[in-house]
């Protein structure tokens, strides 16, 4: 039985993050990613007749699945606001685990230099980020559960900055010379001592 569109498109943007991963920004050809989903270049192109930009544009749809889903924890979960905040951060971490590769891809000149499109793409899905933990670290701070003497965009970054840097890391530093599990539970305590007040 063929698989629906949208199955299919996930696996192909996940098999790119492989290639990535394994073999750098060099193995991330529309050969290779068909390849490795057993497919060929023509029954590549029909579920992306744009190419490289169409799978490039399915791996930022990833990463906003990444993120809605970070948000929609850190909404819907009852406790403190670090709490909150705490299960959009653990979305992140498995993502990291799971995409080794997409920092190199998110932070390549491909998509903020080469091509308007992506860099708007990118911008807008950190805007809306933003705004919704902003609203969380706000109410916490109306809570006294957070510092208010910093403002929430300046928290949120320091909150964002603890996922990239594990991010970047990761991507970089395979086990066991890197351990972002470990990492992750530092940088967290880290970001926790800062931001109470």
């Amino acid at each position: 039985m063929r698989q629906p569109t949208v199955i299919r498109r996930d696996q192909i943007a996940e098999a790119a993050l492989t290639l990535v991963a394994e073999q750098g920004i060099t193995g991330f050809t529309t050969r290779n990613v068909a390849q490795a989903i057993g497919i060929t270049a023509p029954a590549l192109y029909r579920h992306f007749p744009g190419g490289m930009t169409d799978i490039l544009d399915s791996i930022l749809d990833l990463l906003d699945a990444i993120k809605t889903e970070g948000i929609r924890q850190a909404q819907e979960a009852s406790g403190t606001t670090l709490h909150r905040l705490r299960r959009c951060f653990n979305v992140h971490l498995a993502a990291i685990q799971r995409y080794r590769a997409l920092p190199i891809l998110i932070l390549s000149d491909s998509m903020w230099r080469n091509d308007s499109h992506f860099r708007h793409r990118l911008m807008a899905s950190h805007a809306r980020q933003e705004a919704a933990l902003c609203a969380i670290i706000q109410r916490g701070q109306e809570l006294d559960e957070i510092r208010n003497d910093i403002p929430a965009q300046h928290i949120f970054i320091q909150f964002l900055g603890q996922i990239l840097s594990i991010a970047v890391l990761s991507s970089r530093m395979p086990a066991p010379d890197f351990d972002p599990v470990a990492q992750a539970e530092s940088s967290w305590r880290l970001f926790v001592r800062s931001v109470c007040p």
